[in-house]
């Protein structure tokens, strides 16, 4: 067995394989927006059994540890290494950053071999969950109009990343979305900016935002992902305006089911995704694991 770190797009192209490879696999466009990220390239790396790539691992920008194994691939050394090589990303950045954050990864409720993994591998489950919901484009699409005023644009270009990240931050609450994660989003393969949609407000103020996209492999599977709205303007609407916008678009394109993601904890999105026709068709569990110095 051997390792190596990060190179150049072709490791991109190889992991890329691997994960379309696997059976039960986390969302393949979390993968392709973290790895156009520069420092998630540093914390990169990749294992082959003579030139076929068998794992890869990276911690992205959220001190997330994400790997993935080759299916028919069972090594304990390998397992162990990967979250030797985890933790020592999670530690460098902590002496760093001079702060003691834990090392997080998730995988889906379903996957049971992987929990028994993250577990033998020391991290703890976490109370919190990720949601995700679909629904067919072959039921009619609820109507949602915007407030009075309010327009809907696509996104131009680079030009605006600056208002972009700033109305997500305020939409979330937190500072985890940067400028260079935003434009690694939009340098992901399946990005279409005329699908990067944002409501303006009356007075020509960014209120709440969506992407939508279509499956690379699969071209009638649509997302809509993330969807926010401005604090200061919640309860008008915008949310499901965006949602039944983006239904109409992912549906004339020739989408026939679409998904998106939310978190356990955000119970006012849940209840709108019921409204507008979803149901939940999976959940994924977070673990984490404390990291010594």
């Amino acid at each position: 067995m051997n390792r190596r770190f990060f190179q150049n797009n072709s490791d991109i192209d190889l992991m890329r394989n691997l994960l379309l490879s696997l059976v039960d696999t986390p969302s393949i466009i979390d993968f392709e927006e973290f790895i156009q990220i520069q420092s998630v390239q540093q914390t990169t790396k990749l294992w082959f059994e003579d030139t076929q790539l068998i794992a890869f691992a990276y911690v992205d920008n959220f001190n997330n540890l994400c790997f993935e194994i080759a299916t028919d691939i069972v090594k304990t050394d390998l397992e162990n290494e990967i979250a030797d090589w985890g933790m020592d990303c999670m530690r460098s950045r902590n002496e760093q950053a001079d702060d003691s954050n834990p090392l997080d990864t998730s995988c889906s409720a379903s996957n049971l071999s992987r929990i028994s993994l993250l577990e033998r591998m020391g991290f703890k489950q976490q109370e919190i969950r990720s949601l995700k919901f679909c629904r067919s484009l072959i039921d009619p699409i609820p109507f949602s109009p915007l407030p009075k005023g309010y327009t809907i644009k696509s996104v131009k270009g680079e030009s605006e990343i600056t208002d972009l990240v700033k109305l997500h931050r305020s939409a979330f609450g937190t500072d985890h979305m940067t400028e260079e994660y935003r434009l690694a989003m939009m340098h992901a393969p399946d990005y279409d900016k005329t699908m990067d949609w944002v409501a303006i407000s009356p007075e020509g103020e960014p209120a709440a935002f969506c992407i939508g996209s279509i499956d690379e492999t699969n071209p009638t599977l649509g997302f809509l992902d993330p969807i926010g709205t401005h604090p200061s303007h919640r309860r008008l609407g915008l949310s499901a305006a965006l949602i039944s916008h983006g239904l109409t678009i992912l549906k004339n394109r020739g989408g026939k089911q679409v998904e998106f993601g939310t978190s356990s904890e955000n119970l006012p999105m849940q209840k709108l995704a019921l409204h507008m026709g979803f149901s939940i068709k999976s959940e994924s569990v977070w673990f984490s694991k404390e990291i010594k110095k």
